[in-house]
């Protein structure tokens, strides 16, 4: 084998391709426009065209369907299993004991404990801050645990009943007013009275 020197390096065969010379005769194929074509934006120094144009037709990220939905509260929220507090040393499970147990992520924010397909929970435990589903809260209270819902969840219990109250408010007082105004709704037309008409007869 020939020993290196460095009048004989050079590239790997294939790594380097020779430069294209543009605008040098037809005969190149690449002359008079140099390979943009006849004017317009491609052929400008620097095309300023936004990447998915298409010219002016409906693009495709248009044509294709949308479906789906993605939540942004989705990377917040978690589900705990039931037995899965079996693990847990502390008898004051808050959201803080469930991301040092590493059942929950760091990010999370809004935790529900649900009830295990199969329960099999017998430990007395304190539950602080943090959504339960009802059978998971009768598991926890029959085992002599104690729920204390989050607040975010009564709250949002309390807006609610505030706004099924406000609906009956004024539903009645709509019920009032046509009352006192002596507005009725018009009766349903009977469509059996209709039918019980003789057709007129036929003129011959």
């Amino acid at each position: 084998m020939e020993s290196m020197r460095l009048n004989t390096l050079k590239p790997a065969e294939g790594s380097r391709r020779p430069h294209v010379r543009v605008g040098r005769g037809i005969g190149s194929g690449l002359g008079k426009t140099c390979g943009r074509g006849i004017k317009g934006s491609g052929a400008r120094k620097s095309p300023n065209v936004r990447p998915g144009f298409e010219g002016g037709q409906m693009p495709m990220k248009i044509r294709l369907p949308k479906f789906g939905f993605w939540s942004a509260k989705a990377e917040l929220a978690a589900e705990v299993p039931l037995n899965s507090l079996n693990g847990i040393d502390s008898e004051v499970i808050d959201l803080a004991t469930l991301k040092a147990a590493r059942l929950v992520p760091n990010k999370a924010k809004y935790v529900k404990i649900v009830l295990s397909r199969v329960p099999n929970f017998t430990k007395k435990v304190d539950i602080k801050g943090l959504g339960v589903t009802k059978g998971a809260k009768a598991a926890i209270e029959a085992a002599g645990g104690t729920v204390e819902v989050a607040d975010y969840i009564t709250a949002a219990a309390a807006r609610r009943e505030r706004s099924i109250k406000n609906r009956a408010l004024k539903l009645n007082d709509l019920q009032a007013k046509l009352a006192a105004t002596g507005i009725q709704k018009p009766a349903k037309k009977d469509k059996s009275a209709k039918a019980d008409k003789a057709a007129p007869a036929k003129k011959k």
